[in-house]
């Protein structure tokens, strides 16, 4: 059977050597047609039924119906779909058709047909058959005009071009959109995908949530390979599987695809999604490629203006056979947080005496307990590099190797002071009650000043070496990798802490869209020597590994049987592991109940602490030297033995996953209508094992837990193409979300850092995730860079975790432990709308107008079980966020463009109310971005960036939006320039 990779084999090989050159193309494609008389296939009628499906199979039957040659570069054809094509057409019609919303154009020379890239125009012309003679022959005298669309319309169309042809629903994102976007790394990106909203830390997205699912439920993957994951070590709040974002410089990738529905042959454990984040290969280049750039950004609030360099170069051979690249980053980044923490709202279920008669009189009421205003400052240098090499000595090998290297150290420094009241000995006639919470009251406070400095530091690497050949219609592949991400303290986390009682306080707490709560101190002042005497000194360090292994083999061969198109099948192989050591030492000594001069305290480093914020409260205060009062620390303590509580704090878990799968791709009709798609099954197999140390008294006791399960999951995936520009998705699977690594350790972490003591522990016993989720879509692509896509998921989750509060006594002293337990059934309901449209339509000069939105709606539910109470209630899932949505509008036209970007999430459940402490929930929170390019020429561009443009703060509340937290991080802006050649 005459094909496209059998007969121009040859051809094709020669192609491939000369796409460098437009002139050797040319002369290609002459000698290839020098001999070939004039092209009757061109001018006549053919008849032609080719099913939906693989690009590369259509232009075989294409070729074998006309006896045209097709002269592509394998690589333009690969992952490529079609819509098919069924009756009568001519040669330039049949190819138009075939050849929508793949992003390819084409040339006719003689009997020959020279794919390329660039949009194919729009088809509207009827079947040859009943056209006029006249016409043809014009459309075949000469080659189609090639339409170029580039710079941001351009990825954009690409990235529609990707969910159109995807079998599973898809969303994706270009290079050229992660480099224009106003974004400091790959996560703000990603905001603007429909269903993608991001979690900042210090301004700076940190975690992604897809359909409102929250980090926990998404898988990243590099190049498809598995990641390590950095851990949180500044504070005892571990983020387990969810990989940080901020690591990962944005300059280093070259696209992003979030994948909503899952096909048997990815990764499994993302019940939100997965992320696959590609970086750059030579091959994919082309020619000898350098981009740079180099920028200032300055933060407002920090008042600190920072580098920000990077830089791509990329060669290939002669033969185009062998590519390497070599891409680099480096920027640094000053933060400052003006924030108000630690509301430990409590439930008295009893009431409180609020006239001073002795007896509880309220009514069940919550109270805060005290809050925390904290300065928070960083200043953190990221290095990022990537490397990679490719040969592609003929059309059947490839063998590629990547190596990707992150850096991220970060100095940390925190001034705070707390105001902890004691509501039960109030004012008698002060306590003012609102919603049943105490909204107000002068009570007896207890203060604590502290500050903390810390250096972090988070590396990452990952090699990856992967190589493809085929043989006999069979793909074969292989794939190995190691990753490793390292967190850690090269210097330990120091607190120092001064603590007495500060008289009484008069406080008034807001409603959390109302600025912040309001502080009198009646007798005190924050900024006196003499107000507290020290408390002591904390030292910690900390240290997580987390490494994966993995090998995986592949095989898939075309097929030509009834309606399957291709079967694959493939295992994997992962071995992953996380330790996690943490060391704390608590100094009383020469430190506790003294009072120390000035020579101790630095003056407070900034002014206008909260400035945008309403409340009345001190906002200067002493800041604790640290270094003046580490000097009384006795060096020997740092090495005395591990203590039960360093025990307890430290863990190790392994897994050992082993998967494998069998799909296969189908191409048919249904109705007389093109249908496509894929049907698998994924079967997994976990071994866990978690070990550390049980608390027994003062002892800590070694444990190990081990667990294996096993889960099969099947996933489908289908495309109905109700009209050329209108398609309907179908998508149906079973999926996990493994527990968090962090969750599955068996350690208990001790927190007394204020004057509430709290806790925190894992359960190794944790049941994944389990889910059936479900995909309908519709999608209309009125234009080929512009769509109407309305998408409607369910998942149905059959075991949740969820963090439960129980009392917790450890050496005598009472805590509030927060621990993770496997809830009752879950679902979470919902549906996405976006919209893309490039207004080229319109008359010069708004033609370079485009418009993006889309919206995310979803309802969550899940049955909890109150320990304490034995009851079960039904609420919403925590972590999910009910509403999002995101706005880009943008203009390009000549050397001018300009974009503003708007995001926002609505409010999110983060903790269900069990054991009578409320929750604590983000309020809705949106950010303006924007970013306008100036080209100088075809090389040089300057930019200019601002993000959060309107000062945006965060903030959590409780009970019925009475303020829990606040957060203000400022607007930071980028003017920079950048070069290509």
């Amino acid at each position: 059977m005459k094909n496209l990779d059998t007969p121009l084999t040859g051809t094709l090989r020669r192609l491939r050597r000369l796409r460098a050159s437009a002139s050797a193309l040319a002369l290609a494609t002459a000698a290839l047609t020098a001999t070939a008389p004039a092209a009757p296939a061109a001018q006549s009628v053919t008849q032609f039924t080719i099913a939906a499906g693989d690009l590369r199979g259509a232009l075989n039957a294409f070729s074998r119906a006309t006896g045209m040659q097709v002269l592509a570069d394998p690589a333009l054809l690969d992952g490529k779909r079609t819509g098919g094509l069924n009756g009568a057409f001519s040669t330039p019609d049949a190819l138009g058709r075939l050849l929508a919303g793949t992003g390819l154009d084409y040339t006719l020379d003689g009997d020959s047909v020279v794919l390329k890239m660039g949009a194919t125009k729009a088809v509207t012309a009827a079947p040859a058959a009943t056209a006029p003679a006249g016409s043809l022959v014009a459309a075949d005298a000469s080659p189609l005009e090639e339409i170029v669309v580039t710079g941001f319309a351009g990825s954009v169309t690409r990235a529609l071009d990707t969910k159109r042809q995807a079998d599973n629903v898809v969303d994706a994102i270009s290079a050229e959109d992660i480099g224009k976007f106003p974004s400091q790394n790959v996560a703000e990106a990603m905001q603007h995908i429909p269903g993608v909203t991001i979690s900042r830390d210090r301004g700076e997205g940190l975690f992604v949530r897809i359909r409102g699912l929250g980090p926990d439920f998404e898988v990243t993957t590099l190049n498809g390979r598995s990641m390590a994951v950095n851990e949180n070590v500044r504070d005892s709040g571990q983020s387990g599987r969810n990989f940080r974002f901020d690591t990962l410089p944005s300059e280093l990738v070259s696209g992003i695809e979030v994948v909503k529905s899952p096909l048997a042959s990815q990764d499994e454990g993302a019940i939100g999604g997965l992320v696959n984040i590609r970086t750059f290969r030579p091959l994919e280049l082309g020619d000898l490629t350098f981009t740079g750039s180099a920028s200032g950004s300055y933060a407002q609030l920090a008042d600190a203006a920072d580098p920000h360099v990077s830089g791509l170069t990329s060669w290939n051979n002669d033969a185009k056979t062998f590519g390497v690249l070599l891409a680099a980053v480096y920027d640094e980044r000053t933060v400052r947080q003006d924030r108000v923490l630690g509301s430990n709202w409590t439930l008295y279920p009893n009431g409180i005496d609020t006239n001073g008669d002795g007896k509880a009189d309220s009514g069940a009421v919550i109270d805060a307990s005290g809050v925390r205003p904290t300065l928070e400052m960083q200043h953190s240098r990221r290095v990022g590099m990537n490397a990679a090499a490719q040969w592609a000595p003929n059309d059947n090998l490839e063998v590629g190797l990547d190596v990707l290297f992150t850096r991220l150290n970060m100095h940390y420094d925190e001034k705070t002071y707390s105001a902890d009241w004691t509501i039960s000995k109030a004012v008698p006639g002060s306590v003012s009650i609102r919603d049943g919470a105490v909204v107000a009251a002068t009570a007896p406070v207890s203060v604590q000043i502290g500050r903390e400095e810390s250096d972090l530091l988070h590396t990452n690497y990952q090699v990856g070496l992967n190589g493809k050949y085929r043989i006999d219609g069979w793909t074969l592949s292989a794939d190995g990798a190691y990753n490793r991400a390292d967190s850690g303290t090269p210097t330990p986390i120091r607190r120092s802490r001064i603590l007495g009682s500060a008289g009484q306080v008069s406080f008034s707490m807001p409603s959390s869209d109302d600025g912040v709560p309001s502080l009198n101190y009646l007798t005190a002042d924050l900024n006196s020597i003499t107000l507290l005497p020290g408390r002591r000194l904390e030292w910690r360090t900390e240290n997580a590994k987390d490494t994966e292994g993995a090998i995986q083999f592949d095989a898939e061969h075309d097929l030509d049987w009834g309606p399957f198109s291709k079967i694959q099948m493939g295992a994997k192989y992962r071995d992953r592991g996380r330790d996690y050591d943490r060391r704390d030492l608590t100094i009383t000594q020469n430190i506790a109940g003294q009072y120390f001069p000035a020579s101790y305290y630095d003056s407070f480093p900034v002014s206008g602490f909260l400035a945008d914020a309403s409340g009345t409260l001190p906002r200067t205060w002493l800041v604790p030297d640290t270094s003046a009062f580490y000097s009384r620390m006795d060096p020997a303590v740092v090495n005395q033995p591990l203590t039960a509580a360093d025990q307890r704090n430290s863990y190790k878990v392994t897994e050992t996953i082993g998967a494998g799968y069998i799909m296969t791709s189908l191409s048919t009709t249904l109705f007389g209508l093109p249908l496509r798609g894929d049907a698998g099954v994924r079967v997994t197999n976990t071994d866990q094992t978690s070990s550390g140390s049980a608390t027994s008294g003062t002892k800590a006791i070694p444990v190990r837990y081990e667990r294996i399960y096993t889960n099969a999951l099947p996933s489908a995936n289908l495309v109905l193409e109700l009209q050329p520009d209108v398609q309907l998705h179908l998508a149906a699977s079973k999926v996990i979300t493994r527990p968090s690594l962090s969750s599955l350790g068996p350690q208990i972490t001790l927190n007394s850092s204020n004057t509430i003591f709290t806790a925190s522990g894992g359960n190794p016993q944790l049941r994944p995730y389990e889910a059936w989720q479900y995909d309908a879509s519709a999608e209309w692509y009125f234009t080929h860079s512009s769509a109407l896509i309305a998408d409607f998921f369910y998942k149905d989750i059959s075991t949740f975790t969820f963090n439960q509060v129980t009392p917790l006594v450890v050496d005598g002293q009472s805590y509030l432990l927060t621990a993770p337990v496997n809830g009752g059934g879950a679902h979470v309901i919902g549906g996405e709308l976006a919209y893309q449209q490039l207004f080229t339509f319109l008359p010069a000069p708004f033609d370079g107008l485009g418009f993006l939105a889309n919206l995310t709606i979803t309802n969550s539910g899940a049955t909890y079980h109150d320990i304490t109470t034995g009851r079960f209630f039904e609420a919403d899932l925590a972590g999910v966020a009910r509403h999002s949505y995101n706005l880009t509008a943008f203009y390009e036209k000549g050397p001018i463009g300009v974009r503003a970007a708007y995001s926002w999430t609505g409010n999110i459940l983060n903790q269900v109310g069990t054991n009578g402490l409320s929750s604590v929930n983000d309020r809705a929170f949106g950010t303006l971005d924007l970013n306008a390019t100036y080209a100088v020429d075809d090389h040089l561009t300057l930019t200019a960036e601002a993000i959060n443009v309107t000062g945006a703060a965060q903030s959590q509340y409780v009970n019925n939006g009475i303020f829990a937290t606040y957060t203000d991080f400022g607007r930071t802006f980028r003017f920079g320039v950048r070069a290509k050649y």
